[in-house]
């Protein structure tokens, strides 16, 4: 009877043991389970806010984007009207109104600097870029020139181009372009004087432009020469680095021949650039800055609780080459320029 009872009693100790057994290993796999559908929940809530952020990023972005189209509209229309363009250093001034694009979708702030320290455009052979040189001070205010001011080009290597300036012609020395090794572009600078000038016609243009042929060499040559505004044409050494892979040539004012508006034209000949930086300094090493020519526009677009800056150099006027061309003359033939002349007579070379 005993016996029976003790069997009894370990076959309900086993059961008990498998059933807190069965029951643990429930628990564990319930657990597990939890786990993996919470993870699996915030896997997806993350991907859904990631792709939330960059649907807003992106309207952030546009919106931003639309702000530097108000700010370059507005001071368009006041070149246009002959006024003056408007700073604004704080989001609160109210020259350009922020604006709403939609539903939390706007641009909150834009800031706007019409004089910058330096003008950052490109060149290329087939077109040009005119941009007006009117140089004041920081505070707006006339510059001082002093007794002589440079004017500083840099530009950039050639898109694929060898930066080392050594594989670059001597001073005077032009290549035929399938010859040319140079993987600098030779930049030609043009520079026009309105001081006396009643119209743009050809006797003024003649009278009152400059042209300089600024030829990438060796960083080791000497400091460039620098011609006054008298030279009509002009051959500027240009050093060259192969550390910043960029060129730099000069040109000179004396007295206060810069007190006047300027422009310049800017081409290339050997390829392309895709940057030309241009500054200013006087005998005092004192920079000068532009005024009318860029403007640095710094926006912000908000997107709910999503914010994009973009900051951005515009041009403040735009010169076509339908208004000023390169030449008297356009051909897509070649043009013969030889001839020959004496006290009697005129032949031509072609």
């Amino acid at each position: 009877m005993s016996s029976n009872m003790t069997n009894v009693t370990e076959r309900m100790t086993k059961q008990d043991e498998r059933g807190l057994v069965s029951f643990m290993v429930t628990i564990i796999m319930m657990l597990v389970i939890s786990l993996i559908v919470v993870g699996f929940t915030q896997v997806t809530n993350s991907n859904r806010r990631e792709q939330l952020d960059r649907q807003l990023s992106q309207q952030a972005f546009y919106a931003a984007e639309s702000g530097v189209n108000k700010a370059v509209s507005v001071m368009s229309a006041a070149l246009a009207a002959g006024n003056p363009i408007k700073e604004q250093t704080t989001c609160k001034q109210g020259n350009y109104d922020p604006g709403t694009l939609g539903v939390g979708v706007e641009y909150t702030c834009i800031l706007v600097n019409p004089i910058v320290s330096q003008i950052v455009t490109t060149a290329n052979e087939t077109s040009s870029k005119v941009i007006p040189i009117n140089l004041v001070a920081s505070n707006g205010t006339n510059f001082n020139t002093g007794n002589k001011l440079t004017l500083n080009f840099t530009w950039s290597a050639k898109t694929g181009g060898d930066p080392n300036p050594v594989l670059c012609s001597t001073r005077g020395d032009f290549t035929t372009t399938a010859s040319n090794n140079c993987g600098y572009p030779l930049l030609r600078v043009d520079i026009m004087s309105t001081k006396n000038l009643p119209s743009i016609s050809a006797a003024g243009l003649a009278g009152n432009t400059s042209s300089f042929f600024m030829q990438p060499v060796s960083s080791g040559l000497s400091t460039p020469s620098l011609p006054s505004f008298a030279t009509k044409g002009y051959i500027v050494e240009a050093p060259c680095s192969s550390v910043t892979a960029t060129c730099t040539g000069s040109v000179s004012f004396t007295g206060n021949a810069m007190t006047t508006l300027y422009y310049t034209r800017i081409t290339t000949l050997y390829g392309d650039t895709e940057r030309v930086v241009i500054d200013a300094v006087n005998s005092l090493s004192e920079s000068a800055y532009f005024k009318d020519a860029q403007a640095q526009v710094d926006v912000t677009g908000r997107a709910q609780d999503v914010l994009r800056r973009v900051q951005v150099t515009v041009p403040l006027q735009q010169f076509d080459n339908s208004l000023i061309p390169q030449g008297a003359v356009h051909s897509t033939a070649d043009v013969c320029k030889q001839f020959s002349i004496s006290s009697a007579s005129y032949t031509p070379g072609c």
